[in-house]
Protein backbone atom coordinates (compact mmCIF):
# COMPACT_ATOMS: atom_id res chain seq x y z
CA UNK A 1 0.00 0.00 0.00
CA UNK A 2 1.59 3.30 -0.96
CA UNK A 3 2.20 5.88 1.54
CA UNK A 4 0.03 9.20 0.91
CA UNK A 5 2.05 11.18 3.27
CA UNK A 6 5.44 9.86 1.19
CA UNK A 7 3.77 11.29 -2.03
CA UNK A 8 2.75 14.34 -0.97
CA UNK A 9 6.77 14.99 0.27
CA UNK A 10 7.94 13.77 -3.28
CA UNK A 11 5.56 15.70 -5.07
CA UNK A 12 4.21 12.81 -7.25
CA UNK A 13 0.94 14.45 -8.16
CA UNK A 14 0.28 17.18 -10.70
CA UNK A 15 -3.16 18.28 -12.50
CA UNK A 16 -4.85 17.71 -16.13
CA UNK A 17 -7.39 20.43 -16.93
CA UNK A 18 -10.15 19.66 -19.03
CA UNK A 19 -12.42 22.59 -20.47
CA UNK A 20 -15.88 23.72 -19.79
CA UNK A 21 -17.64 24.87 -22.48
CA UNK A 22 -20.95 27.61 -22.72
CA UNK A 23 -23.41 27.22 -25.82
CA UNK A 24 -23.62 28.03 -27.95
CA UNK A 25 -21.12 29.59 -29.09
CA UNK A 26 -18.68 26.21 -27.78
CA UNK A 27 -16.83 29.22 -25.68
CA UNK A 28 -14.47 28.08 -22.80
CA UNK A 29 -15.67 29.64 -20.06
CA UNK A 30 -13.63 27.54 -17.82
CA UNK A 31 -11.36 24.34 -16.37
CA UNK A 32 -12.01 21.38 -14.09
CA UNK A 33 -8.41 20.54 -12.67
CA UNK A 34 -8.02 16.84 -12.04
CA UNK A 35 -5.60 15.21 -10.15
CA UNK A 36 -3.48 12.29 -11.08
CA UNK A 37 -0.20 10.88 -9.85
CA UNK A 38 3.29 9.98 -11.45
CA UNK A 39 2.64 6.69 -9.78
CA UNK A 40 -0.38 6.18 -12.27
CA UNK A 41 -2.46 5.56 -9.11
CA UNK A 42 -6.13 5.52 -10.04
CA UNK A 43 -7.46 8.70 -8.13
CA UNK A 44 -10.57 7.18 -6.71
CA UNK A 45 -8.00 4.63 -5.21
CA UNK A 46 -5.59 7.75 -4.39
CA UNK A 47 -8.56 9.44 -2.25
CA UNK A 48 -9.58 5.75 -1.35
CA UNK A 49 -6.03 5.05 0.61
CA UNK A 50 -5.64 8.98 1.64
CA UNK A 51 -8.98 8.00 4.07
CA UNK A 52 -7.62 4.65 5.16
CA UNK A 53 -4.29 6.78 6.31
CA UNK A 54 -5.87 9.40 7.77
CA UNK A 55 -4.72 11.81 5.18
CA UNK A 56 -7.80 13.14 3.03
CA UNK A 57 -7.53 16.53 4.33
CA UNK A 58 -3.44 16.78 3.31
CA UNK A 59 -4.18 15.76 -0.35
CA UNK A 60 -7.47 17.05 -0.80
CA UNK A 61 -5.33 20.81 0.99
CA UNK A 62 -2.43 19.72 -1.21
CA UNK A 63 -4.35 19.12 -4.34
CA UNK A 64 -6.30 22.93 -4.39
CA UNK A 65 -2.91 24.77 -3.59
CA UNK A 66 -1.24 23.22 -6.81
CA UNK A 67 -4.11 23.16 -9.22
CA UNK A 68 -4.64 26.43 -7.99
CA UNK A 69 -0.79 27.54 -8.64
CA UNK A 70 -0.68 25.49 -12.04
CA UNK A 71 -3.71 26.92 -13.81
CA UNK A 72 -3.11 30.86 -13.16
CA UNK A 73 0.67 30.84 -13.10
CA UNK A 74 0.69 29.42 -16.59
CA UNK A 75 2.19 31.63 -19.07
CA UNK A 76 -0.65 33.32 -21.12
CA UNK A 77 -2.85 33.52 -18.03
CA UNK A 78 -6.37 32.35 -17.31
CA UNK A 79 -7.50 35.61 -16.30
CA UNK A 80 -11.04 35.49 -17.74
CA UNK A 81 -11.82 31.84 -16.72
CA UNK A 82 -13.03 29.70 -14.29
CA UNK A 83 -11.10 26.86 -12.57
CA UNK A 84 -13.39 24.10 -11.03
CA UNK A 85 -11.78 22.75 -8.30
CA UNK A 86 -12.75 19.09 -6.50
CA UNK A 87 -13.02 19.32 -2.33
CA UNK A 88 -14.46 16.82 0.05
CA UNK A 89 -16.99 17.59 2.46
CA UNK A 90 -14.44 16.12 5.20
CA UNK A 91 -12.16 18.76 4.17
CA UNK A 92 -15.09 21.24 4.35
CA UNK A 93 -15.67 20.49 7.86
CA UNK A 94 -12.28 20.24 9.56
CA UNK A 95 -10.96 22.92 11.88
CA UNK A 96 -8.27 23.74 9.54
CA UNK A 97 -10.22 24.21 6.90
CA UNK A 98 -10.47 27.94 8.11
CA UNK A 99 -6.87 27.65 8.11
CA UNK A 100 -6.42 26.48 4.44
CA UNK A 101 -8.94 29.38 3.45
CA UNK A 102 -6.82 32.12 4.97
CA UNK A 103 -3.61 30.94 3.28
CA UNK A 104 -5.80 30.63 -0.24
CA UNK A 105 -6.80 34.59 0.56
CA UNK A 106 -3.23 35.35 1.01
CA UNK A 107 -2.05 33.75 -2.19
CA UNK A 108 -4.77 33.84 -4.65
CA UNK A 109 -6.92 36.54 -3.11
CA UNK A 110 -6.76 38.30 -6.51
CA UNK A 111 -9.11 34.94 -8.25
CA UNK A 112 -11.50 34.43 -5.56
CA UNK A 113 -14.32 34.75 -8.06
CA UNK A 114 -13.13 32.51 -10.51
CA UNK A 115 -12.62 29.65 -8.19
CA UNK A 116 -15.29 27.07 -7.87
CA UNK A 117 -15.54 24.75 -5.67
CA UNK A 118 -17.01 21.46 -6.98
CA UNK A 119 -17.96 19.48 -3.28
CA UNK A 120 -17.17 15.97 -3.87
CA UNK A 121 -20.09 13.79 -3.09
CA UNK A 122 -18.39 10.60 -1.55
CA UNK A 123 -21.29 8.07 -0.12
CA UNK A 124 -18.63 8.12 2.90
CA UNK A 125 -19.32 11.49 3.63
CA UNK A 126 -22.87 11.38 2.69
CA UNK A 127 -23.84 12.87 6.99
CA UNK A 128 -21.31 15.65 6.86
CA UNK A 129 -23.81 17.66 4.70
CA UNK A 130 -26.14 17.63 7.45
CA UNK A 131 -23.76 19.19 9.61
CA UNK A 132 -23.47 22.74 11.39
CA UNK A 133 -19.43 22.66 10.62
CA UNK A 134 -20.62 22.12 6.84
CA UNK A 135 -23.25 24.89 6.11
CA UNK A 136 -20.47 27.27 8.24
CA UNK A 137 -17.69 26.28 5.68
CA UNK A 138 -20.07 27.37 2.95
CA UNK A 139 -21.40 30.34 4.21
CA UNK A 140 -18.00 31.58 4.82
CA UNK A 141 -17.13 30.52 1.18
CA UNK A 142 -19.59 32.83 -0.40
CA UNK A 143 -18.68 35.47 2.06
CA UNK A 144 -14.98 35.31 0.61
CA UNK A 145 -16.41 35.22 -2.95
CA UNK A 146 -15.33 32.18 -4.29
CA UNK A 147 -18.35 30.12 -6.16
CA UNK A 148 -19.37 26.80 -5.26
CA UNK A 149 -20.30 23.89 -7.79
CA UNK A 150 -22.58 20.76 -6.94
CA UNK A 151 -20.55 17.33 -8.48
CA UNK A 152 -22.54 14.36 -10.50
CA UNK A 153 -25.71 15.21 -9.63
CA UNK A 154 -28.02 12.58 -9.82
CA UNK A 155 -25.75 9.57 -9.48
CA UNK A 156 -24.49 10.47 -6.30
CA UNK A 157 -25.58 11.79 -2.71
CA UNK A 158 -26.47 15.35 -3.55
CA UNK A 159 -30.46 15.16 -2.81
CA UNK A 160 -32.74 17.74 -3.58
CA UNK A 161 -33.11 19.17 -0.45
CA UNK A 162 -29.02 19.93 -0.77
CA UNK A 163 -29.64 21.69 -3.60
CA UNK A 164 -31.84 24.28 -2.21
CA UNK A 165 -29.79 24.56 1.33
CA UNK A 166 -27.37 25.09 -0.75
CA UNK A 167 -28.07 27.38 -3.84
CA UNK A 168 -24.95 26.32 -5.64
CA UNK A 169 -23.71 28.56 -8.39
CA UNK A 170 -23.25 25.28 -10.77
CA UNK A 171 -24.95 22.25 -10.86
CA UNK A 172 -23.22 19.74 -12.69
CA UNK A 173 -25.04 16.86 -14.04
CA UNK A 174 -23.59 13.79 -14.35
CA UNK A 175 -22.21 12.24 -17.33
CA UNK A 176 -24.85 9.35 -17.10
CA UNK A 177 -27.46 11.30 -18.51
CA UNK A 178 -25.67 12.78 -21.35
CA UNK A 179 -24.67 9.28 -22.56
CA UNK A 180 -27.08 8.51 -25.01
CA UNK A 181 -29.10 11.18 -24.25
CA UNK A 182 -30.40 11.58 -27.79
CA UNK A 183 -32.44 8.24 -27.70
CA UNK A 184 -33.45 8.14 -23.87
CA UNK A 185 -36.85 9.95 -23.54
CA UNK A 186 -36.72 9.45 -19.66
CA UNK A 187 -32.89 11.24 -20.03
CA UNK A 188 -34.19 13.97 -21.48
CA UNK A 189 -37.15 14.59 -19.16
CA UNK A 190 -34.55 14.65 -16.45
CA UNK A 191 -32.48 17.22 -17.79
CA UNK A 192 -35.20 19.34 -18.97
CA UNK A 193 -36.41 19.58 -15.64
CA UNK A 194 -32.84 20.57 -14.21
CA UNK A 195 -32.28 23.14 -17.04
CA UNK A 196 -36.07 24.32 -16.32
CA UNK A 197 -35.44 24.90 -12.42
CA UNK A 198 -31.85 26.14 -13.21
CA UNK A 199 -33.20 29.14 -15.54
CA UNK A 200 -33.09 31.73 -12.56
CA UNK A 201 -31.50 29.41 -9.96
CA UNK A 202 -27.99 28.02 -11.25
CA UNK A 203 -25.59 27.51 -14.10
CA UNK A 204 -26.38 24.00 -15.15
CA UNK A 205 -23.12 22.10 -16.48
CA UNK A 206 -24.17 18.82 -18.93
CA UNK A 207 -20.50 16.56 -18.19
CA UNK A 208 -19.48 13.39 -20.15
CA UNK A 209 -21.09 15.05 -23.57
CA UNK A 210 -18.82 12.54 -26.39
CA UNK A 211 -21.32 12.84 -29.46
CA UNK A 212 -22.29 15.45 -31.55
CA UNK A 213 -26.18 14.35 -31.64
CA UNK A 214 -26.38 14.23 -27.61
CA UNK A 215 -24.91 17.71 -27.59
CA UNK A 216 -27.47 18.65 -29.84
CA UNK A 217 -30.13 16.62 -27.58
CA UNK A 218 -29.03 19.12 -24.99
CA UNK A 219 -29.11 22.04 -26.32
CA UNK A 220 -32.70 21.56 -27.46
CA UNK A 221 -33.50 20.68 -23.68
CA UNK A 222 -32.24 24.46 -22.66
CA UNK A 223 -28.25 22.92 -21.25
CA UNK A 224 -25.88 26.20 -22.12
CA UNK A 225 -22.95 24.65 -20.41
CA UNK A 226 -21.08 21.47 -20.90
CA UNK A 227 -17.94 19.33 -20.83
CA UNK A 228 -16.97 16.11 -22.63
CA UNK A 229 -14.52 14.41 -24.58
CA UNK A 230 -16.63 15.99 -27.29
CA UNK A 231 -14.72 19.07 -26.60
CA UNK A 232 -11.55 18.47 -25.36
CA UNK A 233 -9.79 15.09 -23.22
CA UNK A 234 -8.12 16.71 -19.94
CA UNK A 235 -4.73 18.19 -20.54
CA UNK A 236 -1.48 19.08 -18.64
CA UNK A 237 -0.69 22.55 -19.03
CA UNK A 238 2.95 23.03 -20.42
Amino acid sequence: MPNIEQLIVQNDFYHMFQPILGFPEKRILGYEALIRSNSNMNPDLLFQRAMEQNKLFEVDSFSIFEAISAYFGFPGSREHTLLFINIFPSTLVSPLFINLLDSLVEQFGLYRNQIVFEINESIYESLLWKSASFRDAIRLLRELNFLIALDDVGDGTTSFRNILDISPDFIKIDRFFASDLSTSRKKQKVVALFAEYCNDEANLILEGIEKEEDLDTALSLGIKMGQGYLFGKPYRLT
